[in-house]
């Protein structure tokens, strides 16, 4: 994939040069391959408007880091730096005194359906309720389709500590939403 070659300048000096190429194709590669998926993860957690900033921002970092991004995962890899760069952008705005204008991801991609809007409001009140981990390791599980191993990249853990907090966030939501239902039921 990443092709380093040592050059020779005009004065003789040993220059260590890349063969942009196979470095290039493979970063078109990925991003061809991941573009719609980091762009869907970061359009969950801050919405329409800066999303696309935010996948910007994360496909100029793997540019820039070429060398860091894993073969075998870069998706993960990917998730994780848009994850960081989410993160900054909530401190800097709440630093600045900016109201979270996106709180909880609200914003699904499937269609409202009629019968399911209870269910839904009852998943989305316990997702909002949930820690800020537990939510991410959630999302990363069932909207972004991650196995617990990739998890763990994203999260920069363990794959066993990614499968434990996994467990007790399901735990937690599924408490949550047994409550949301009653409430909405009584």
């Amino acid at each position: 994939m990443h092709a380093w070659a040592a050059t020779q300048t005009q004065c003789g000096q040993t220059r260590w040069a890349v063969y942009m190429t196979a470095d290039r194709q493979w970063f078109v590669d990925i991003y061809e391959r991941h573009y719609d998926a980091v762009l869907r993860y970061a359009w969950r957690r801050v919405g329409p408007d800066d999303a696309a900033d935010v996948v910007a921002e994360t496909f100029t970092i793997a540019w820039r880091r070429l060398r860091d991004v894993p073969e075998d995962m870069p998706l993960p890899w990917l998730y994780g730096v848009a994850r960081n760069l989410i993160a900054n952008r909530r401190r800097k705005d709440r630093r600045r005194g900016v109201p979270d204008a996106f709180d909880a991801g609200v914003y699904l991609v499937e269609p409202d359906h009629a019968e399911a809007l209870g269910r839904r409001d009852a998943a989305l009140a316990a997702l909002h309720d949930l820690s800020d981990d537990d939510r991410e390791i959630v999302r990363l599980i069932a909207w972004e389709g991650l196995t617990t191993a990739e998890t763990a990249v994203v999260l920069g853990c363990s794959a066993a500590a990614a499968t434990v907090r996994l467990h007790r966030a399901r735990r937690r939501i599924e408490k949550l939403m047994s409550a949301k239902l009653e409430e909405v039921a009584s």
